[in-house]
């Protein structure tokens, strides 16, 4: 019996050019095969850097280390929104200003991570940002006997800091979860989850909006931080601190995010004191996704934030005149 020729990915690609990489229709967006035989790498899933960098970039320079500049994926796409109304909506109005580009590094710009049998998510960081942020195209890449097929493709900015990232069901397709640790760069220390949905259409991976279900209103980017708290000190001298809680359910295609907002009072000049609860609320929200964006109902943060985020001390609402104030429920 013949034994198969076993050939190397990373060889061929980068000595011997015996690898050839393809733009190959609705089956793969990309792919990267060895003439004959078997790919060594992807027998055992140890797929180098450099094959991940010539594979899913544009023209990327091995012996350098660097993509051609603006960066672009193997098909050719550029990283940036293009859709004009979809960047208005979920990019900020002040960007945060782009750090110098240097030579990809296996280490740092490169994260892959299984998702199924044989098959894993791989993104590669080619930019990185002053808030911490870092972008680079998004691939779903599927290890084959004689090389690398890549099935989905899309660009993904996101906070790189100890990164998650999976797939799971949305309506009638999927969408690309990921979740990372954000920390102001002042206060290294206070950490936030957050979590970024990128919906899959097809085969791209694509930016969607956040929508208001009824009014169609932009509610920024589908980006959500887990867990949040805001103090603002009122004129009366207390101090208001407001308390976010979220949690995300995926439970066959319906996806749900559980708030939950605790607003407490505290008096300076009660240092010993409990802090009194104001207010605490709770809702359910669906996400539903269709070709306009994600939609669904108004946060509870921003309600909150908005009924009593003022500096001003207002009335309190009684039952009756001479009452006891009256109890505050979410709506």
């Amino acid at each position: 019996m013949r034994r198969p020729i076993v050939a190397s990915l990373a060889l061929s690609l980068c000595a011997l050019a015996a690898c050839k990489k393809t733009v190959d229709g609705p089956m793969a967006l990309c792919s990267s095969e060895v003439e004959g035989g078997e790919a060594l790498e992807t027998q055992s899933n140890n797929v180098p850097p450099e094959v991940w960098f010539a594979l899913i970039l544009k023209s990327f320079n091995a012996k350098t280390g660097e993509p051609a500049r603006p960066a672009k994926d193997c098909t050719n796409r550029p990283l940036e929104i293009q859709d004009e109304q979809v960047a208005a909506c979920v990019l900020p109005e002040t960007p945060a200003p782009a750090l110098p580009a240097r030579p990809l590094d296996g280490e740092q710009d490169l994260e892959v991570i299984g998702i199924e049998e044989g098959k894993a998510l791989v993104w590669v960081r080619t930019e990185y940002f002053e808030d911490g942020d870092a972008l680079g195209p998004i691939a779903v890449a599927e290890y084959r006997k004689n090389g690398i097929a890549v099935r989905a493709l899309g660009a993904l900015r996101a906070n790189p800091n100890r990164i998650r990232m999976r797939i799971e069901p949305m309506g009638e397709g999927t969408v690309l979860v990921v979740e990372s640790m954000v920390c102001p760069p002042d206060d290294p220390a206070k950490c936030a989850k957050v979590v970024r949905l990128l919906p899959r259409e097809g085969d791209r991976f694509v930016e969607r909006p956040l929508l208001d279900a009824e009014s169609g209103a932009c509610l920024g980017a589908a980006t959500f931080a887990m867990n949040r708290f805001e103090e603002i000190k009122r004129e009366d001298g207390i101090v208001r601190r407001f308390e976010l809680a979220r949690t995300f359910k995926f439970e066959e295609g319906v996806v749900t995010v559980d708030e939950q907002v605790l607003i407490k009072d505290i008096d300076p000049q009660q240092p010993d004191a409990p802090p009194a609860i104001f207010r605490k609320a709770q809702i359910e929200r669906t996400l539903r996704l269709d070709g306009d964006g994600l939609k669904t109902t108004e946060p509870l943060w921003e309600r909150l934030m908005a009924e009593h985020g003022s500096v001003q001390v207002k009335p309190e609402k009684t039952d009756a005149p001479g009452g006891a104030p009256a109890e505050a429920k979410a709506g």
